[in-house]
């Protein structure tokens, strides 16, 4: 799987989770919806850090 793939995959688990915490009533679901998020975004940082400038833009070529 390239780069870019694996980002938007992961981009695409991060914004379902804040989809669904905001869908629902339970605190305590929306706040681990929210920190999975939170934490799927900081290994999407993690991973365009480990893989420069093109990881950002999907340019894996």
């Amino acid at each position: 799987m390239e780069t870019e793939e694996l980002l938007a995959k992961m981009r695409g688990r991060v914004e379902q989770c804040r989809r669904l915490a905001r869908a629902i009533t339970d605190q305590k679901a929306v706040d681990v919806l929210n920190q999975m998020a939170d934490e799927g975004e900081a290994d999407i940082a993690r991973l365009i850090a480990e893989n420069g400038p093109r990881a950002r833009s999907g340019d894996a070529n």
